[in-house]
Order: structure tokens, then sequence, then C-alpha cells
């Protein structure tokens, strides 16, 4: 097999971006980011949160499928709907996970992020807590600054339907 090619850092705020732009709402560059609520299928996916039925969300079982054809991704980062996924995907499959403005109610600590005054995030008071940076308290863009390099295997990332999700040589 070819060594793999090193790839510019992508940022969280950069990947989450992307995950936005998918239709299934993951994308998968590096490490999986996972987005947060973008349609009506997601605000009833939403409601199953309190009753822990997040396993049961099309956003999950994508990004679980995605995940399981991937087994070099060890990183999910996710927003809002998206970090609760991801810390669904740490509990089920012992992903590492960054969240930032996720729905936990917790005081016990985590690679967890949050702007104060968060109306989704209010209850993690386990999360890193800066105050906002802009007119939205929920916004991952402020927080989501890190960025980590890459491995992409020469002959690409693929999804479980076989489409390119990431870059080429």
């Amino acid at each position: 097999m070819n060594e793999p090619l090193l790839s510019k850092p992508l940022s969280d705020a950069n990947g989450l971006q992307k995950a936005y732009s998918e239709d299934t709402g993951v994308w998968t560059e590096g490490s999986m980011y996972v987005a947060g609520t973008k349609s009506a299928g997601d605000v009833w996916d939403d409601l199953k949160i309190p009753f822990g039925l997040t396993a049961g969300s099309q956003r999950y079982m994508d990004a679980e499928r995605t995940l399981s054809a991937m087994p070099q991704v060890s990183r999910v980062v996710g927003h809002s709907l998206g970090g609760d996924i991801a810390l669904e995907l740490q509990k089920n499959k012992g992903a590492e996970v960054t969240t930032y403005g996720a729905p936990v109610a917790s005081v016990s600590g985590g690679d967890r992020h949050r702007q104060l005054g968060d109306p989704v995030a209010m209850f993690d008071f386990g999360a890193q807590t800066t105050l906002p940076r802009s007119l939205n308290p929920h916004s991952y863009g402020p927080l989501a600054n890190r960025s980590t390099e890459t491995q992409v295997p020469r002959d690409g990332f693929f999804g479980y339907d076989r489409t390119t999700l990431s870059l080429y040589r």
C-alpha cells in the first residue's frame, strides 16, 4: 500500500462548515465532522435527544455507517445535534470526540465547548465556556479554531456509498 500524504490542516470550523453543506450532514477529512440541525427531519430527531433515542436518528445512522466504513477515523467533531451524535458515537464506538454547543446536561468535563448564553448547551456545566464573540451564542465559529494535520491515503477516503469525501493527490 502507498504511504499516506499529509493534507493541509483543517480547522474544526471548516470541517463543520463542510458538513453543513452535505445532504447527510457528515463530512470526513481526517476527522469526521457532524452538522447540527439543518432540516425538518433533524428537528424531529432533536425531539428524541431527551429520551436517549439519538442512535435512531438519520444523522446518527449516516455518521455510524461512514465511521464503520472508515476505521482510520478516530476523532468525531459535532455541533449542536451533531455534538450529541458525536457523544453517542463515543459511547457506542469509542471515538475521540470534540463538541461545540451540544445539548448536554453534565458537570463532568470533556472536550466540549460552549459560549455563555448558548440556549442549547446551557446545562453543559462541564464544557469549556467562553464569553460570546458574536450575536449568536450558539455559533461554533468563534470556538472551533482547532486544526489538525490529517493523513490522506493516496487512493483517497471513501464513504459508505463509495463516493469520495476528501481530496485526491
